[in-house]
């Protein structure tokens, strides 16, 4: 319950004069397309690995790192001007490697 007020305030930041719309539960494919269309661009804070690629299921550029244990969150980060957008997606298929939807963002 904790997480609900803080995603309320990512959403309530990141919508600020924008268009932008992201979901919880959405695909991560359909969220970089939002993403893109509204300006944002790509910009992974480190390097994935091949393995983390795999574990994500997409090669979208933005994919800065995944887990492989546990829940298995992979992170897809963005640039538009001086802002700075992080996108955490967990498995649509738990436990294997899967196009991931949407969990949270800041």
């Amino acid at each position: 319950m904790a997480a609900a007020p803080i995603l309320s305030l990512a959403v309530a930041v990141v919508h600020a004069g924008d268009r932008l719309q992201l979901t919880p539960r959405q695909t991560i494919l359909e969220a970089d397309r939002h993403l893109l269309a509204d300006g944002w661009i790509p910009a992974p804070q480190q390097t994935p690995s091949a393995r983390e690629r795999q574990w994500a299921s997409v090669s979208l550029r933005s994919l800065s790192s995944c887990a492989g244990t546990g829940v298995g969150y992979c992170r897809f980060d963005y640039q538009r001007a001086k802002q700075r957008l992080s996108v955490v997606t967990v498995p649509s298929e738990p436990g294997q490697p899967s196009v991931g939807r949407v969990d949270r963002w800041w």
